[in-house]
């Protein structure tokens, strides 16, 4: 190519091949005059104009290859286009390392927790509600209509116990509906099992003890056998409190255990 140069010492150049120097041109520095005589400047063939100084040396034939007119010729081909072979897209469906499956951008992308789900749904509706002095489930026919169609935990059976204040505000409904509703207490006390959740309507008055009582008449037990307690703040009731005092006013989530023998106090040393 033009500008390219093919470095040789004189005897090397002579010995080569005529090929390489009708390619290339020749430039090349004379040794010291110590080995050589007459000493051979530099000499750099461009455009041709070094041929007298070359025909001392250097055959005809040599001569002619490295500095004449002939030149390889330049093609400039960069804006030349050259068509990709038709290849058909590789089957199935494309993978990664690391990775499971490549997403395609009409895959929609759900965060998690985003969608609403069935249990939900349900979470977001009132447990129960008073009308007329009756306490009316709503959550539990929504569930067994939804599953039908959707995947469910099981459910827990939720138990209204009769109480002193749900029959008189059952009465009050009854009798004189446009009077104000006294404030009540609507306890929801999960049992042991967790399989089971009672509903109790107390008043502010009654104590831990009287909810006692009517949770072992419910369930047919000993009141002795279990204990009264919440988990936020972690509190054991005793029955002498008052659901007033107890903060579990104007209602409250409450589960129950089997009752636990007390600690022995520490012996002194």
């Amino acid at each position: 190519m033009r500008g390219s140069v093919c470095h040789h010492g004189l005897e090397n150049s002579m010995s080569h091949d005529r090929g390489c120097l009708r390619r290339f041109m020749l430039s090349w520095a004379w040794p010291s005059p110590d080995t050589f005589t007459p000493p051979l400047p530099l000499c750099s063939c461009e455009e041709g104009l070094c041929e007298e100084e070359i025909s001392t040396v250097a055959p005809a034939g040599m001569m002619r290859g490295a500095c004449g007119k002939s030149r390889a010729q330049v093609s400039d081909l960069r804006d030349q286009v050259y068509p990709e072979n038709g290849l058909d897209p590789f089957p199935g469906e494309g993978r990664v390392v690391g990775l499971q499956r490549i997403r395609k951008p009409w895959d929609r992308t759900e965060h998690p927790g985003s969608r609403m789900t069935a249990e939900k749904f349900l979470n977001r509706l009132p447990k129960f509600v008073i009308r007329q002095g009756e306490v009316i489930d709503i959550r539990g026919p929504i569930r067994d209509t939804l599953q039908n169609c959707c995947p469910l935990p099981a459910r827990i059976q939720e138990i209204v116990v009769e109480t002193p204040a749900l029959a008189a505000e059952r009465e009050r409904s009854q009798k004189s509906p446009e009077s104000p509703a006294p404030q009540l207490s609507m306890l929801r006390i999960k049992s042991e099992n967790g399989e089971q959740a009672f509903l109790l309507m107390m008043r502010p008055e009654d104590t831990i003890g009287d909810v006692r009582v009517l949770l072992a008449q419910a369930r047919a037990v000993d009141a002795t056998t279990f204990e009264i307690f919440s988990t936020f703040p972690p509190t054991v009731y005793h029955d002498a409190l008052t659901l007033l005092a107890a903060g579990l006013v104007p209602s409250a989530t409450l589960l129950l255990r089997a009752h636990r023998a007390p600690r022995p106090a520490p012996r002194p040393e």
